[in-house]
């Protein structure tokens, strides 16, 4: 009965208008062969919150390629009115990223001190990034959502083989209802 009623708030929830959006990067998935899927929820007219899930899926060889191989970001946007333009916004995101890098590990004689041999190692790793991004949404009169964003973040935790910034930058398609 629980799980019944949890499902129906849900659904409730899903009805009111225009607080919700879903949407896909368009530049990810034809630019990187990346899959990123965006849900948000607008809480006012000037703030919104959402996650972005997003999973490489590129051939590691391919020379367009994010480091990353999945990062789920929370975010956090505050829009602002510039005289006629609406839905300009400023995100400030948390991301938790991994993926592989190579790395280079020598192997040094003991007796010298000297390098014997240099091979190059793959390495996992998983990091936490915080950052800020600048956007500008689109929205139709029948909900049809274009979102242009740029920003950057700073992996915090300087795991070994994990890059010391994270893009953000995205061309979301989708739509809010």
């Amino acid at each position: 009965m629980k799980k019944l009623l949890f499902v129906f708030v849900i659904l409730l929830s899903l009805t009111a208008k225009s607080q919700h959006e879903v949407k896909v990067d368009v530049f990810d998935l034809t630019v990187f062969k990346a899959l990123d899927l965006t849900y948000q929820y607008n809480l006012n007219e000037e703030s919104a919150v959402g996650i972005s899930l997003f999973r490489n899926l590129s051939d590691k060889n391919n020379i367009f390629n994010y480091r990353e191989e999945f990062t789920i970001t929370p975010y956090y946007r505050q829009y602002f009115p510039l005289g006629n333009t609406k839905n300009v916004y400023i995100e400030g995101f948390l991301a938790i990223n991994s993926g592989k890098d190579f790395i280079t590990v020598d192997t040094i004689n003991p007796d010298s001190g000297e390098i014997i041999d240099t091979v190059s190692v793959e390495k996992d790793y998983t990091d936490g990034a915080f950052g800020f991004a600048l956007g500008k949404s689109f929205v139709s009169p029948r909900g049809f959502v274009l979102d242009l964003y740029a920003g950057l973040g700073r992996n915090l935790f300087d795991t070994e083989g994990s890059p010391s910034v994270v893009p953000r930058i995205g061309i979301n398609t989708g739509f809010r209802f």
